[in-house]
């Protein structure tokens, strides 16, 4: 069965995507403007992004571009992230004297665990600045977090995380899965909102963030601490190990996003709180024919027989597109609290050429107004927001590295610029 994608027209792809480009080029190439080489790759970012809008819109494919971006946007913060520690501290470790000097960079899949030690005790209990310390500091990266939550409810998890596109990107190696995951129960998409439960206990009674000290894959990819004692040395075990099966091996082996579905605490996290967010994903009944490939295509286990039975999609929904990408009749779409009209649906037959003349400008009105049209400018701009710096950087970055003559290039004699 030939798969049908909800595509905008043409002007109403353009509108959407010049729009973009016109916010883009003031925001990002505005703070990029003191660097030639910043505001060259400033302007390849800018374009990318509304490239990406249009393909989005003009083709209906949600997650295979939103995808590309969110691997690059994962990518160059990791990129950017360590240059810095290497710059700042010439390492990655994160020393005794970094940590009591409040010096460490603050996470967001940290602030859970903040919460109930600042209510109760008054306590941040993450050794970082309340304001002007890295990236910000604490107020910083929690107003990031609660405007992310409130654009895009769960969907930060597949649009503005710094870290998803990590194994999202593994996901998309080999084209069919080595381990098949349809027996899993489903129950398991909650085993987050345990975890979730359980550091947030026992940070709070022992005033220490336990995921960050003992459990997050991320250290991977971000700072880990000195391995110079035998608990150390234990940490550095555990986080390799997490972070090898959650974020390459398991994604690599179930093309499943494993720690965004399985693991992270920040995910269950904006779970919760994600009803607060306008925007939901909806199943249209009528059009449904319960074929399952949504079922099979959701990176996060969020659609179950149960739920597909009731046409709805779990609270887990990462809102990443996939289902919709899948969907052979264009059933599945972003849709609005309070608004039950179907929407983003094709029209049951194709209408005359009068009728497309008359009805252009109120057609490409209610276009620009669809919740599909209206999320996806909203996710990529705050993914652009979020991004306009350090992707700019990390281009610079590789840029940087390639002139200099890779370490590889320089073995086979050749030389690069």
């Amino acid at each position: 069965m030939p798969v049908t994608h909800p595509r905008k027209s043409l002007f109403a792809s353009i509108a959407v995507s010049l729009t973009m480009l016109l916010l883009l080029t003031t925001f990002i190439m505005a703070r990029n403007m003191n660097d030639p080489v910043l505001m060259v790759t400033g302007g390849i970012w800018t374009l990318f992004l509304a490239t990406i809008t249009f393909l989005i819109l003009r083709t209906g494919k949600v997650s295979r571009y939103r995808s590309i971006f969110f691997v690059i946007y994962a990518v160059s913060f990791v990129i950017v992230f360590i240059s810095d520690l290497i710059s700042t501290r010439g390492s990655m470790a994160l020393t005794q004297d970094i940590i009591e000097a409040n010096q460490t960079p603050l996470c967001p899949v940290a602030i859970p665990q903040l919460i109930l030690p600042a209510i109760f005790r008054g306590l941040l209990i993450f050794p970082t600045q309340i304001v002007n310390g890295h990236y910000g500091g604490f107020w910083a990266i929690l107003a990031m977090w609660v405007v992310g939550i409130l654009v895009l409810g769960r969907g930060w998890c597949s649009w503005g995380c710094f870290y998803g596109g990590i194994d999202e990107g593994f996901t998309k190696i080999l084209r069919r899965p080595l381990i098949p995951t349809g027996n899993l129960p489903p129950q398991l998409r909650y085993l987050p909102h345990a975890v979730l439960f359980l550091v947030v206990v026992l940070s709070f009674l022992a005033l220490e963030p336990i995921y960050c000290s003992w459990l997050c894959p991320l250290k991977l990819v971000t700072e880990y601490p000195a391995v110079d004692t035998p608990g150390a040395y234990l940490q550095a075990v555990i986080f390799i190990t997490l972070g090898m099966g959650l974020l390459i091996i398991l994604p690599l082996l179930t093309g499943k996003r494993t720690h965004c579905a399985l693991f992270c605490p920040l995910g269950a996290m904006n779970s919760l709180a994600s009803p607060i967010n306008p925007y939901r994903v909806r199943i249209d009944a009528a059009t449904c024919v319960a074929c399952g490939r949504c079922k099979g295509a959701c990176p996060t286990f969020s659609i179950t027989d149960a739920s597909l039975g009731r046409h709805r999609v779990e609270s887990t929904c990462t809102r990443c597109g996939a289902c919709m990408d899948a969907c052979p009749r264009g059933a599945i779409s972003y849709g609005l609290v309070g608004i039950t009209r179907a929407a983003d649906k094709q029209p049951a037959a194709e209408p005359s050429r009068l009728k497309r003349i008359l009805g252009w400008l109120p057609r490409t009105v209610r276009e620009l107004l669809e919740a599909r049209t209206l999320f996806v400018f909203t996710a990529i701009l705050f993914g652009a927001i979020l991004s306009g710096s350090f992707v700019p950087q990390a281009m610079q970055h590789v840029y940087l590295l390639i002139k200099g003559g890779m370490p590889l290039l320089g073995l086979i004699g050749l030389e690069v610029f």
